[in-house]
């Protein structure tokens, strides 16, 4: 499989790539790298690339300052999975996955300094991972959803999150790790906008969703 990697700066915010684009040359796959920093105790982040190898969260976060916790929340059980950093390795919930369309919380000790995580792999698009667009599948109720594509902007003018139907109204709570607090957005069917204003993503952020009905969340996307 041909693969190339670009300059990605001019789609994505706070997204880098290596290598050269070779004249006349074209690829299936575009790999690149993102980097989120956390400077207070708790972080709502998200890893936007593929490693096309189950996307464990052991393999993308190899390593953090002991005593880093990562939360994972269970929707159908109501109950956070976590992994502990020790320092041989991770331990608990060690299947827990961290795919594009995730989010996990992350614990820094805070006795620890700022902790800096890179997500390395592959940016999913629509030719690569189906031709109907990439599904993020939302749930009725309350989830820890991410953008699938690590590219800055509003969740639905540019992420074409779909907006619920007239008979229901569904609420995006942004988290503010600075304060400990949410931000929420509210989409009101009868006014057909965001209220107060449309969410804005940011690359590695993860954010939670109160849905009123289950919904595909489709993305078309294509940097080719």
């Amino acid at each position: 499989m041909r693969t190339k990697a670009l300059i990605l700066s001019a789609v994505f915010c706070a997204m880098g790539a290596v290598s050269v684009l070779a004249q006349n040359v074209y690829s299936v796959n575009v790999v690149g790298y993102t980097t989120v920093t956390i400077t207070n105790a708790y972080a709502l982040i998200a890893n936007q690339l593929t490693d096309n190898a189950g996307d464990l969260a052991t393999n993308h976060i190899p390593t953090a300052a002991t005593g880093t916790i990562i939360y994972k929340y269970n929707p159908s059980t109501g109950i956070y999975a976590s992994i502990t950093r020790i320092p041989t390795g991770w331990q608990g919930a060690t299947t827990m996955t961290l795919a594009p369309g995730e989010g996990v919380f992350v614990k820094k000790p805070t006795t620890a300094p700022s902790l800096t995580l890179t997500f390395v792999g592959e940016v999913k698009q629509t030719s690569t991972h189906g031709d109907a667009g990439m599904n993020n599948p939302v749930l009725a109720g309350y989830d820890i959803y991410s953008a699938i594509v690590p590219q800055a902007g509003g969740i639905t003018a540019v992420h074409q999150y779909p907006v619920p139907p007239t008979s229901g109204s569904d609420q995006v709570f942004k988290y503010n790790p600075a304060l400990g607090t949410y931000l929420p957005y509210s989409y009101s069917s009868t006014g057909t906008r965001w209220l107060p204003t449309e969410p804005q993503l940011a690359v590695n952020e993860a954010f939670w969703i109160r849905a009123a009905n289950a919904k595909d969340w489709i993305r078309t996307f294509d940097v080719n």
